[in-house]
């Protein structure tokens, strides 16, 4: 295990405390539409496989909530980006 100083111009790692929460909860709500959005497609793939009809609610849910999920990530790794290069 190395316990040494970080040698200089280099920056340590950052930990879990640097990140602001509002990230944290943005993080975390866009896992949550991504994976809802998941079940929601797989509901409607399933249903549409045996021949019934779909309940609106699981259409909706895939094509609203997979966006969502994606433009909440996008704009995250940006941020990330962005204070990254501030320092």
């Amino acid at each position: 295990m190395d316990t040494s100083a970080p040698s200089p111009g280099r920056t340590p790692h950052r930990t879990a405390a640097d990140v602001p929460r509002w990230r944290r909860v943005l993080t975390g709500v866009a896992a949550l539409l991504a994976v809802l959005g998941l079940l929601c497609l797989g509901a409607v793939l399933l249903s549409a496989l045996r021949g019934e009809s779909v309940w609106p609610g699981y259409a909706a849910g895939a094509i609203y909530a997979l966006p969502a999920a994606f433009l909440l990530m996008a704009a995250l790794i940006i941020d990330g980006i962005r204070r990254r290069r501030r320092g």
